[in-house]
């Protein structure tokens, strides 16, 4: 009588588990048009390679800082597996300390991948391919250069013939919303006036249209009175901790009188230059001040003016 074979050992060591995740998001997202389920994945699977790689770099330095609670370090649950472990914004804090260079960008992107996941995972969300591709990319690019100086040693062939997989992916993957900023490009030509950065895919092609905030490579659009905040911490950089106590980082408008003036706003007719922007009336400023009457920002008309129309107005009014 013939022995049932038993099943092989799976075994998934971490830059193993890593890689297959990787793998997976360029295979979801590698083709013309990625569908709705491809693009959930994908950002599934990068965040878990991201999670992984980060932690297995950190382990290569020491194991016992991925135990999410330093009190219950323990060997034998580390080499089970059987333990709670960091989460990636953890792993990246720890990293640095450890003197592993982690840009801004690259930590940001990271962090909002992991939201970005949640909300896929657990309430449905929906996101646009070409956002999460050219962010995705962000996150892919660092990750290759991350495994390349932290994680390499431990690649053997297998893991290397992986590497260059996803390697070769990337390009195709970033490609995907070149191509989709070529298509827009004539279009864009025209409005480098009230272009900028889009928060969700990074390109320069966020339209500003009187009250109307539209990316033409993502096909997303934003409400006024709640962009400021996504312009601030995604394309600024600032932190959504600034912002806990005084909410929006906007201003009111001299001209259209909506508190959706930023201070920090830079265009597409003029990159480096910074002006003062109002997402609502799409009006640029150059050279506001801040009335000694009421405090709220005006256009001076000369080098002496103090105080806005209205509280001008109102003086007169009183004599």
């Amino acid at each position: 009588m013939s022995q049932t074979p038993s099943s092989p050992e799976l075994s998934y060591p971490a830059v193993r588990n890593g890689l297959d995740f990787l793998r997976s998001v360029v295979e979801h997202l590698d083709g013309p048009d990625p569908d709705a389920r491809a693009v959930k994945f994908a950002v599934v699977h990068l965040q878990a390679a991201t999670e992984i790689l980060l932690k297995a770099a950190l382990a290569s330095l020491d194991w016992q800082l991925v135990f999410a609670d330093p009190d219950k370090v323990d060997e034998a649950a580390y080499k089970a597996g059987d333990f709670v472990s960091i989460g990636s914004g953890k792993a990246i804090t720890l990293l640095k300390r450890e003197g592993v260079e982690i840009a801004n960008r690259e930590k940001k992107e990271i962090e909002r991948l992991a939201l970005e996941r949640n909300k896929l995972a657990h309430f449905g969300g929906t996101l646009s391919a070409a956002a999460v591709e050219a962010r995705s990319g962000v996150v892919l690019e660092f990750l290759l250069r991350f495994i390349d100086d932290h994680i390499r040693t431990e690649l053997d062939e297998h893991l290397a013939e992986e590497m260059r997989f996803v390697r070769e992916g990337v390009p195709r993957i970033r490609g995907y919303v070149t191509a989709r900023m070529a298509r827009v490009e004539a279009e864009l030509a025209s409005l480098k006036h009230s272009t900028l950065t889009c928060p969700s895919c990074g390109m320069w092609a966020l339209v500003a249209d009187g009250g109307q905030l539209d990316c033409l490579v993502c096909v997303r659009s934003w409400d006024p009175e709640t962009f400021p905040l996504e312009y601030a911490v995604y394309v600024l950089g600032h932190s959504w901790r600034d912002y806990r106590k005084t909410g929006q980082p906007a201003n009111y408008c001299p001209e259209c009188r909506a508190s959706t003036l930023v201070d920090e706003a830079y265009l597409a007719d003029a990159p480096e230059q910074q002006r003062a922007f109002c997402f609502s009336c799409s009006q640029a400023f150059d050279d506001l001040d801040n009335c000694t009457r009421c405090a709220l920002p005006f256009q001076p008309r000369d080098n002496e003016d103090l105080t806005c129309g209205d509280c001008w107005s109102a003086a007169l009014a009183r004599d």
